[in-house]
């Protein structure tokens, strides 16, 4: 940590003229799209053309673009320090946006390459029950995946509707893989549902892997969308909160979220029951 320190010290400045300037910030997100003219500029920022060429003009001494015949171009050292802002941003507003959300429940499994990726849930929106609605985020949940085409998903917790729901889906030809919680495995094998769960795993369409622990954390990743849920910093797992988001950069996480705890899964197959 004292060599981040050392590094805030060597580079205070630098960020203080990133931060501080919401026209410069503003411009270096725009010219990642395309390299534009100080006209184009002003009129999407929303300000005075003298104001986007002093902006410019600090910018072009940093070395962060310059100008040509056709308008600003970002330089290489530019395009890096805009996409990190704009991560920075979309960080903020993923907590901003559902601060208590962030606050209450236990981020300790999600892990950290994921978390440095937060942003792309900045859109999310946090479905929740109400006192006349106790069942609106599971409604919908189970509404949403029946239009599934694929699925893969985190199982920590068990609802009985989960068999009916899923062998239903692989019928239909839906791709599935979900990683299981010790405890949902046990519930899972037992009398009531080991028959129907050995029917599933002899399905081409449908895969199951065992985690070594228990995972505090319950998600299912479609073609089209991601349902992510936590639990709360007490240890219990919170039912009535359902963070939805139907944007591609969101779903993408979800996968790569699903593909870490499948790395580290057991694959089961029907002779494994």
């Amino acid at each position: 940590m004292n060599d981040l320190y050392k590094i805030y010290e060597e580079i205070d400045e630098e960020l203080k003229f990133l931060t501080t300037s919401g026209v410069r910030i503003k411009m270096l997100a725009s010219l990642l799209e395309a390299p534009k003219t100080s006209t184009q500029l002003k009129d999407e920022i929303g300000v005075g053309a003298s104001t986007v060429i002093h902006s410019a003009r600090d910018l072009e001494k940093e070395g962060l673009l310059i100008e040509k015949a056709d308008g600003y171009h970002l330089t290489g050292a530019g395009k890096i320090l805009a996409y990190k802002l704009i991560d920075v941003i979309t960080t903020i507003r993923t907590v901003a946006g559902e601060k208590e959300f962030w606050i209450n429940h236990d981020i300790s499994d999600i892990p950290p390459e994921l978390i440095l990726k937060i942003g792309a849930l900045a859109n999310a929106k946090i479905i929740r029950d109400t006192p006349t609605n106790l069942m609106r985020g599971l409604s919908l949940y189970f509404k949403l995946i029946r239009k599934a085409k694929e699925m893969r998903g985190i199982s920590s917790i068990f609802h009985p509707k989960f068999p009916d729901v899923i062998e239903k889906l692989a019928e239909r030809g839906v791709e599935m893989e979900f990683v299981v919680t010790p405890n949902v495995f046990n519930t899972l094998t037992q009398s009531k549902y080991k028959k129907r769960l050995i029917g599933l795993l002899e399905r081409d369409n449908f895969s199951l892997y065992l985690s070594e622990k228990e995972i505090k954390l319950a998600f299912t990743v479609t073609d089209f969308v991601l349902s992510f849920a936590l639990y709360f910093t007490d240890g219990n797992f919170d039912n009535s909160q359902d963070l939805i988001s139907y944007e591609e950069e969101a779903i993408k996480w979800g996968r790569e979220l699903f593909e870490y705890y499948k790395s580290k899964a057991k694959p089961i197959s029907a002779e494994d029951i």
